[in-house]
């Protein structure tokens, strides 16, 4: 099969987007639970769930997305991967966390800018690496730091929060940390 490409190009955009993430939402990863992508959006979800939201300090978390592609075997997928510090150590984010790990997720990132982006909304969302950290000097990181990943065959598409509550109202959005 042939594969057809569209060049639209690209205008240069107002510099008023800053980096950075504000806070992940997580849930337990159910086969199926998204809406198909349109536009490059997810706007609904198929069954109903609750997003718990998990707030980090400023300028502490990532997510990047890394296009791997192989010419020698006509493949192209995209690694999405999210760092998040969750500062200061309590007993119940250790319990929490364990739980949390051991299972595939759906993550929902939620920028600076506020944009939505879902993670793995097909295969889900595994943890990939962590620490848990006192810090050595009286001004270093004392918390949990995690990094979690996927692999799509698309970019991350974008949530639309709030025609996913308003159209499925089967979603809900949780404000509250674990």
């Amino acid at each position: 099969m042939a594969c057809s490409v569209t060049v639209a190009g690209r205008a240069l955009p107002c510099k008023d987007a800053l980096g950075g993430i504000r806070r992940v939402w997580m849930t337990e990863y159910v086969d199926g639970l998204w809406g198909a992508v349109t536009g490059g959006e997810i706007d609904a979800a198929t069954a109903v769930t609750t997003l718990k939201s998990y707030e980090m300090f400023k300028n502490s978390g990532s997510f990047t997305q890394t296009v791997n592609a192989s010419i020698e075997n006509g493949t192209i997928f995209y690694t999405q991967v999210v760092s998040c510090v969750f500062g200061k150590l309590e007993k119940e984010d250790i319990e929490g966390f364990e739980d949390l790990i051991k299972g595939r997720l759906f993550i929902v990132v939620e920028d600076v800018n506020g944009n939505y982006f879902m993670m793995g909304h097909l295969g889900g969302v595994d943890v990939s690496g962590g620490s848990i950290e006192t810090g050595t000097a009286v001004g270093d990181m004392n918390g949990l730091k995690y990094e979690f990943t996927a692999e799509e065959h698309i970019a991350a598409p974008f949530v639309d929060k709030a025609a996913t509550e308003a159209a499925t109202e089967v979603t809900t959005w949780t404000l509250t940390t674990a």
